[in-house]
Formats: C-alpha cells, sequence, structure tokens
C-alpha cells in the first residue's frame, strides 16, 4: 500500500493511503482428480542451445536443421523441465554475455506508429508523497469526455487512515460526485507535472473521481499515459 500527499479546495493537505483497486477471483482451477492446481515456472531453454548459438556452432541455418535431424542440439537433457523458484532478470548481449551497465532509452511514436523522438531514458524519482502535496487544481473534465479521450491503465483507491482524513476526503469526494466530473490531478507547485509512484516507474496524469452514498465515499485517481488521437489520414 502506498501513500499519497494530497490538498482539497480549501489548501488542506494530508498523507492518506493509495491503494492498487483490484478484483479478487472467487474461482479456482482444479484437476480432474479434483486436485488443486497451481503455476509452476518451468526452464524452457538455456543460451548455449538457443538458435544464436546454433547457428554460430554449426554455421548457418541449413547445418543447425541437418543436425536437428540428425540428432536434439537443441536439447539439455539435464536442465530442460526444472521447476524454478527464486528468480531475477538479467540482460545480456548478442552473444549471451551479462551486461552489467544499461542505457534505457524512451521511445516516442506517432498516433499512426512511426518514431518520432528517442532520448535517453531519464529515472524520475517518486513525487507523490513528498513535502509537496498534490494540488487541488479544479481542473475538470466530464466523464463522459474523459473515456473518449484518454486510455486509462490503472486505477487507485484513496483511504483515510484516521477520523480526520475521513471528513477530509468524503467532503472531496462529495465535491467531485455533485460536479460528475474527473478532476485532472498532477504533482509539483504548479500540478502541472507527472505522477510518479516509484522510483523509475512509468509517469501518470491522474484523473480524481468521487462517489458518494450517504455516509460512504469512494475517492478513486484514475492513471493515464496515453492520449487518444485520431490518426492523419494519408494524401494521395
Amino acid at each position: 500500500m502506498a501513500e499519497i500527499n494530497l490538498s482539497d479546495s480549501r489548501g488542506r493537505d494530508a498523507v492518506v493511503n493509495a491503494e492498487s483497486v483490484t478484483i479478487p477471483h472467487e474461482y479456482r482451477w482444479i484437476d480432474q482428480d479434483q486436485h488443486q492446481v497451481g503455476t509452476r515456472k518451468i526452464l524452457r531453454s538455456v543460451v548455449g542451445h538457443d538458435i544464436a548459438a546454433m547457428e554460430k556452432k554449426y554455421g548457418d541455418l541449413d547445418k543447425v536443421g541437418a543436425a536437428l535431424i540428425d540428432g536434439d542440439p537443441d536439447v539439455d537433457i539435464e536442465s530442460y523441465g526444472r521447476f524454478l523458484t527464486e528468480t531475477s532478470r538479467a540482460y545480456t548481449d548478442p552473444d549471451g554475455e551479462i551486461v552489467h551497465h544499461l542505457s534505457r532509452w524512451e521511445v516516442i511514436y506517432s498516433p499512426d506508429g512511426e518514431e518520432k523522438d528517442r532520448q535517453p531514458l531519464e529515472v524520475e524519482p517518486p513525487n507523490v508523497a513528498g513535502d509537496i502535496p498534490l494540488a487541488w487544481s479544479d481542473k475538470r473534465i466530464k466523464k463522459a469526455d474523459a473515456i473518449r479521450k484518454f486510455v486509462f491503465s490503472g486505477k487507485m483507491q484513496i483511504q483515510h487512515i484516521n477520523g480526520l482524513t475521513y471528513d477530509f476526503l468524503y467532503q472531496m469526494a462529495k465535491e467531485l460526485s455533485d460536479s460528475d466530473s474527473l478532476m485532472i490531478l498532477g504533482s509539483g507547485k504548479k500540478g502541472n507535472q507527472p505522477l510518479v509512484f516509484r522510483r523509475g516507474g512509468l509517469s501518470y496524469r491522474g484523473f480524481l473521481e468521487g462517489r458518494v452514498d450517504g455516509n460512504r465515499y469512494a475517492l478513486i485517481l484514475h492513471l493515464s499515459n496515453m492520449e487518444l488521437k485520431k490518426p492523419t489520414p494519408p494524401t494521395e
């Protein structure tokens, strides 16, 4: 569970909880003997037996094909099919050697899928729970318009941690519910910077929604990092 520092329309701020919204599954998988089924990670291949390694060993793909017909050089009998437990990601170069220093790039594409720009990826620090609260921007967009303009990739529920923050968040939810709109939420002193929840994570544009039912409330932060745009029709 993450923390988030929010301010309301009166300029008051508080640090509250933010939890990802997930729908629990109310079913389980069983096999033909009515036994519980679980998932396991199985080793499928090793570097020395992939197509690149075999092509380097035999010379070309035709010779690799002949070797596959004569035997099974692509299979490591001692390793394949092993169950994997604790694993970690590693990056390798074209020769299969582990790479220890990486350069990450941010690639920007146009609506029709063409690359527009490429630049070194900057690792942004988290900014939703810092000393500067996320400001109440009062920039709102109707819900019907928002779902047609943005792709929402996730949402988080803002939760109170005590009675004081309950009143704080309830009033925010009620104000947004009465307007039937989503409020654009950003970071920084002017509230125009993207939201970053973890170091090096994706940057999002936030849309805050409020719902009220009696003394109950739901304050939901919708997250988007993609705007819907109509591609330019090709010219003849």
